[in-house]
């Protein structure tokens, strides 16, 4: 078989960025290997954006959500008092863009800027400000005060707010109004601070996924091969030269030869690849029987993940969105028109409001996100959906613990060991209970009166630093935004060259997603993930052999 110019390997945001970018030159011949389905951005319960509460919800498995998921669990965590973190990732032409919450956040400037201090020039806010406008197209409120100079408005990933707000939402802007925070329209503008509703990766009411912005407009490429349903096991190698991949399909196993490798697999799956091909801690790879090819300590090293906790409340209005005889009517109308007009509950992922705050006095850099769910189900809560309440998201931008994902086997179809070590330092509970009493505070204002009825979780009792510290321990997870675990530099822990994304030590194998990321973004990754493979592009597509 003639070697593919590119194989890469997973078709989610990165992959399907990299795939329509590279396959542009009818002269580079392009394969794309994705484990999961194809042709999945025009199925009902990808487009619907309130169906992402499906997916994780045992009780409508039957709706087929499962397909679309791969699940990873942690360890036993120590931090947590050994509870063990459910991990789930999307599966299928899209990856995890089929079954996120859709909301776009870049981060800010200093995380950016941050990058490059560590080491990766041409890794700033500054450089990446042009990759960031290029893949979006940008559709505002006419009424909203943007800058145009920080959004694109031609690029393939439409990013719009949401077209039926929930009353509630509006209640929300209003007490966080009271209660001292200021409003942003933009939180991917010139300033990330205050509060506001959020924008979405949704086109007319539908979710916009990486697949259906970025793979399914060039389908029709002969030098671009789809090819799905297939797992990779392990990149081949010539020595030190990657040569291509080897895969198990339903059919059997297969190779397929390459110039280049690029894993695009995600910060679990992208390491666990290599360290299965023999790149990794000599050490651990001796352990578990296999031949070292490349000692590169960092892969699997430096993971890190959004710190996570909700408080729930119960409403005794009938404006938060939920299950209820009263609203039976309303969410009868709910449904056509969503079928109609593409409006309403189902057009909403429920995650509608934000904020992001400084939980130090004097600080102006945010350290906490928050999120104001109008309805009560919602992903980390998605047995959630009869009786009305709302729910708040207190999210630790920086948790600052480093955790590590390594090899259990050998076998290639068994799952890696994850430990996040979350909660593990000194200090590591002070944002998140800070953050859970800014919330609290916000829902204390006037507008909420009319509709709050009580908070269930974790409840007004639990006042004290050991009462939440108690709470935080026994229900934090994540926000599902796995970073680090091949990240670019060029120290001794680095994993990949920034300025090439080549895999140290090796030739003929990059990674390009989430995982090279040094240090997580102050917000939703899947943006800063588009913006990397975009940049990542450029730069193949600016070498000499590709000239």
């Amino acid at each position: 078989m003639q070697p593919y110019d590119y194989v890469i390997v997973g078709a989610g945001a990165a992959g399907c960025v990299l795939a329509n970018r590279l396959s542009a030159d009818p002269n580079i011949r392009v394969a794309l290997v994705e484990a999961g389905p194809d042709r999945n951005a025009r199925k009902t319960i990808i487009r619907m954006p309130l169906a992402m509460v499906t997916f994780m919800a045992p009780a409508l498995a039957f709706l087929g959500g499962p397909k679309f998921m791969s699940w990873f669990t942690t360890d036993p965590e120590p931090g947590l008092q050994g509870r063990q973190i459910a991990l789930p990732r999307g599966k299928g032409s899209g990856g995890s863009t089929n079954v996120n919450g859709q909301i776009f956040i870049r981060g800010q400037r200093k995380d950016f800027d941050h990058w490059r201090d560590l080491g990766n020039p041409g890794w700033s806010y500054d450089d990446l400000l042009p990759y960031f406008r290029k893949l979006e197209r940008f559709e505002p409120d006419p009424t909203s005060q943007i800058d145009p100079a920080f959004h694109g408005t031609n690029g393939p990933l439409t990013v719009a707010p949401l077209r039926s707000v929930n009353p509630m939402a509006r209640v929300y802007l209003e007490a966080a109004t009271q209660a001292g925070i200021p409003l942003n329209p933009d939180f991917n503008g010139a300033n990330q601070a205050g509060a506001g509703l959020y924008t979405f990766t949704q086109r007319n009411g539908e979710r916009v996924t990486a697949e259906g912005a970025y793979l399914d407009p060039i389908r029709h490429r002969p030098n671009l091969h789809i090819l799905s349903e297939r797992t990779v096991t392990k990149i081949l190698f010539d020595g030190k030269r990657a040569t291509g991949i080897a895969y198990d399909s339903a059919s059997g196993q297969g190779t397929l030869p390459a110039r280049e490798v690029i894993l695009s697999a995600g910060s679990f799956v992208s390491p666990h690849l290599l360290l299965l091909s023999g790149i990794g801690d000599t050490g651990q790879l001796q352990r578990h029987g296999m031949t070292p090819v490349q000692h590169l300590p960092g892969v699997g090293e430096n993971l890190q993940d959004h710190l996570d906790v909700t408080l729930e409340y119960r409403a005794k209005s009938t404006a938060p969105y939920g299950i209820s005889w009263r609203a039976l009517p309303r969410n009868i109308l709910h449904v056509l028109d969503w079928l109609f007009r593409r409006r309403g509950l189902f057009a909403s992922t429920t995650g509608e409001g934000g904020a992001f705050i400084s939980t130090v006095p004097g600080q102006s850099r945010p350290d906490i996100q928050l999120f104001f769910c109008t309805a009560v189900g919602n992903t980390q809560n998605a047995g959630g959906f009869t009786g009305h309440g709302f729910l708040m998201h207190v999210c630790q931008l920086r948790p600052g613990s480093i955790g590590r994902v390594s090899l259990t086997s050998a076998d290639p179809h068994a799952k890696p060991s994850i430990l996040y070590n979350f909660l593990r330092h000194e200090g590591a509970m002070d944002t998140l209970r800070a953050g859970i009493r800014i919330a609290r505070n916000i829902i204390a204002q006037s507008p909420f009166a009319p509709h709050l009825d009580r908070e269930v979780d974790p409840g007004t009792d639990e006042q004290s630093d050991g009462a939440l510290d108690a709470f935080i321990r026994r229900s934090v997870g994540t926000l599902f935004h796995p970073v680090g675990t091949c990240a670019m530099g060029t120290g001794p822990d680095a994993v990949v060259d920034p300025a090439t994304l080549r895999v140290h030590g090796v030739t003929g194998l990059r990674v390009v997603d989430a995982s090279i990321m040094p240090t997580i973004v102050s917000g939703n990754t899947v943006a800063a993930t588009y913006c990397i493979a975009e940049k990542a592009a450029d730069l193949i597509m600016k070498e000499p052999s590709n000239g």
